[in-house]
């Protein structure tokens, strides 16, 4: 398709139009992030027999290093 025979998509409007679209895609890559580290936290808390509670720090770490590999 030629370019003049595209659309065009329309701006975002309002001050909160484009912070606010970019929060909800991290949001949703940072769900699985969170899942697999709550998942695995768990397995390994099970596995070397110690209390669930420490798997609480898989939601903690797992985000925290998807933040930061996210700023580089």
């Amino acid at each position: 398709m030629r370019p003049e025979n595209r659309a065009e998509e329309p701006e975002p409007q309002g001050v909160f139009a484009t912070p606010l679209q970019g929060a909800i895609r991290n949001t949703l890559g940072l769900w699985p992030a969170v899942l697999i580290g709550t998942v695995s936290g768990a397995i390994l808390c099970v596995c070397v027999g110690l209390p669930l509670i420490l798997s609480l720090l898989g939601d903690v770490l797992v985000p925290a290093v998807y933040v930061a590999w996210d700023l580089l």
